[in-house]
């Protein structure tokens, strides 16, 4: 691959948080390692010596005893698909670990809704404090206890960390999905985890109106069979039957004071939920020592301290909005956005940006290109503070950087990253102390050992700049700690264990490139079924379970649900591909009614963007959907068909959706 011309290069490297690390462990280690990816290949080659060094440079709370320290192990002596435990034998807290520290008068969070003013509502590190403590003692006073689930359907509120800290201080594990979620989304969600308490606010923000959730709210907790305490939270008048948030509130006591239960390295801290192409969502637990890696990739890749204001836009349901918190333990302010990023128009977010003074922005790619189809000039804008702008959730396309670093002040850092809901972190971040490139993200995290893999051999062809399975070779601590309800763990194993047969990897199931020439990476999308337009990740069976339910089978006989990403696609386009009963027709009203039921079920995002009528669905000789070739064919690739697809002819047909357009709306 080429060595392109960089776009971006910091003013002084050196000075940089990442750089002196670097000079940190070669100081300690008798090193001399030049770059920010020298240091990198340093982490992966040195595990243990990495994750004991990190964990005291991040300030982690306790420090570890001298005695863990000579033994010189950070982690378990086994491979990583058995899940080797972090530290073990360190109790911690993660709510402790973002607390204890930050001065109280400085602001902690800014908590904004679209259609109110700007100046939001702030809360010193004081007010953060108090709350968390009441609300702690209020759950304990409420009867739950270390192990017990908390779930909020809430948005990105100061109340919604609050309720988050105050849990996991107590050892409980907290649970959130977003307001815009449906019905059966949510209840697919708190069916499995079982809830003792569920937080829900009254209304949901959208274009500057309230519209109530109660009817939902209602539906939910009937739905449920174990039932739990509910909590509302008045966004506007509430007629529910429930305890409202200050009656919950006043149940603490003064007397109780603000502690933390330290709890095992590997207590499990939140559920996340990620669908794959089977199933209902999957559990995913995380651990209290999920902070080592916020902490790192915050002070380090971001370069955040007390002085920053992060406005990081993201729903509760997504992993952004706990990477989000993370940034807390930096002691910045956080900026708690609930609204449209597009209401009343592509500029709303450069307006928040500008009022607060923001430094460090966390936005999307599809945000991006919506504002720049805006024609709404950034310059119009004060954006004199911002210095790190990063994008995730779909690749950012060279033609975007180039836009960006045209419309937006050259001295601030776009920065291009990946992660993940499995893992809580970043897989690729950004490289304070390093060029950007167009189109290129620009380093691994630290310690994490991401590889290309073979997508038959499994073998390493990274220095080869070939596209491939991204993999990860080594254990790191953000592990999830198991799927929730999976017994013996199967479900955990075949989701990222399986993929090769003959070498023990972490696979994410997304298609990687690295550039030789610059150590930056590309990610081409997914290499599994796993749905991502926009960054919002969902899975076909969603999809399929409304679909192909009993409302629908008088006409709709079988579907297909895969995604579309053409070489030069900014992002994934989702298809929807019908066939139907003989006799009928995908006639403009069955169209609504399909996507009526997905908008309500799931969301508006879910909504596929093409719904197409075809003779015949693709299976296997067992049954099973054939949804990679589909993918692949319609992105414009030539596929080899498997002898296990039992009508392989039929795949010929979706060769003609590779250059589909939508439909004129009628």
């Amino acid at each position: 691959m080429e060595h392109p011309t960089p776009l971006w290069r910091p003013e002084d490297p050196e000075s940089t948080p990442i750089s002196i690390y670097r000079l940190h462990i070669n100081n300690k280690f008798n090193l001399a390692l030049k770059t920010s990816h020298d240091l990198h290949r340093w982490t992966i080659r040195n595990p243990h010596a990495f994750w004991l060094d990190i964990y005291a440079y991040v300030g982690l709370k306790p420090a570890l005893p001298p005695s863990f320290l000579a033994a010189g192990r950070a982690f378990e002596d086994k491979d990583i698909k058995d899940v080797p435990r972090f530290f073990n034998g360190i109790n911690l807290n993660y709510a402790e670990n973002v607390l204890t520290d930050p001065e109280g008068a400085t602001t902690a969070l800014i908590n904004l809704r679209e259609g109110e003013k700007l100046d939001g509502v702030r809360w010193s590190w004081d007010d953060l404090r108090e709350n968390v403590r009441r609300a702690r003692s209020a759950l304990l006073r409420s009867g739950v206890k270390m192990n017990d689930r908390v779930a909020a359907l809430m948005s990105n509120s100061s109340w919604t960390i609050a309720l988050f800290l105050a849990t996991v201080s107590i050892g409980a594990v907290f649970t959130s999905i977003s307001p815009d979620m449906g019905l059966e989304g949510c209840t697919s969600r708190l069916l499995q985890v079982e809830p003792t308490i569920f937080f829900a606010d009254s209304s949901q923000t959208f274009k500057a109106k309230r519209r109530s959730m109660e009817e939902k709210i209602v539906q939910i907790v009937a739905a449920l069979k174990k039932k739990p305490q509910v909590v509302i939270v008045p966004l506007a008048t509430v007629s529910l039957p429930y305890t409202l948030l200050d009656d919950f509130l006043a149940r603490a006591s003064p007397a109780d004071k603000l502690e933390y239960a330290r709890v095992p390295f590997s207590h499990p801290l939140v559920i996340l939920y990620s669908s794959g192409t089977t199933g209902p969502p999957k559990c995913i637990v995380h651990q209290h020592g999920a902070v080592i890696q916020l902490k790192k990739i915050a002070l380090l890749h971001n370069s955040l301290t007390p002085r920053d204001i992060v406005f990081q836009y993201s729903s509760t349901s997504w992993v952004l909005w706990n990477i989000m918190n993370g940034h807390l333990a930096t002691g910045a302010a956080v900026i708690c956005y609930d609204g449209s990023p597009l209401y009343p128009d592509a500029a709303t977010k450069l307006r928040i940006c500008e009022h607060h003074r923001v430094t460090y922005f966390g936005t999307s790619p599809r945000y991006l290109l919506e504002l720049e189809m805006s024609h709404i000039p950034p310059s119009n804008f004060d954006l004199s503070s911002l210095r790190m702008v990063t994008t995730t959730g779909a690749t950012l396309t060279a033609a975007q950087f180039h836009w960006f670093y045209a419309a937006f002040p050259s001295k601030v850092h776009l920065s291009s990253v990946a992660g993940g809901t499995e893992i809580m972190t970043s897989w690729v971040c950004s490289d304070p102390a390093g060029d950007v490139y167009p189109g290129e993200m620009q380093m691994p995290a630290l310690g994490q050992d991401v590889d290309v893999a073979d997508a038959e051999t499994g073998a390493s062809i990274k220095h080869t700049g070939r596209p491939g399975e991204l993999v990860c070779r080594t254990p790191f601590p953000s592990m999830p700690v198991y799927f929730w309800g999976d017994e013996g763990g199967k479900k955990y194993r075949e989701a990222y264990f399986e993929r090769f047969d003959n070498i023990s990897v972490w696979a994410q199931h997304d298609w990687i490139q690295f550039n030789p020439a610059t150590g930056g990476c590309q990610i081409h999308g997914r290499s599994d079924g796993t749905l991502n337009p926009s960054g919002i990740r969902f899975g076909s069976a969603e999809i399929y379970s409304i679909v192909e339910a009993p409302a629908f089978s008088a006409d709709i006989a079988d579907t297909l649900c895969v995604g579309r990403k053409r070489p030069n696609d900014g992002d994934e386009t989702v298809f929807l591909f019908v066939r139907l009963h003989p006799g009928r027709t995908l006639t403009p009203s069955l169209r609504s009614r399909i996507e009526s039921a997905i908008r309500t079920s799931l969301s508006p995002r879910h909504v596929p963007r093409f719904i197409e009528p075809v003779p015949e669905i693709p299976v296997t000789i067992n049954g099973k959907k054939v949804e990679i070739a589909v993918k692949k064919i319609i992105s414009g690739a030539d596929v080899r068909v498997s002898s296990t697809v039992a009508n392989p002819a039929c795949l010929r047909d979706y060769v003609r959706f590779r250059n589909a357009e939508p439909r004129a709306k009628l």
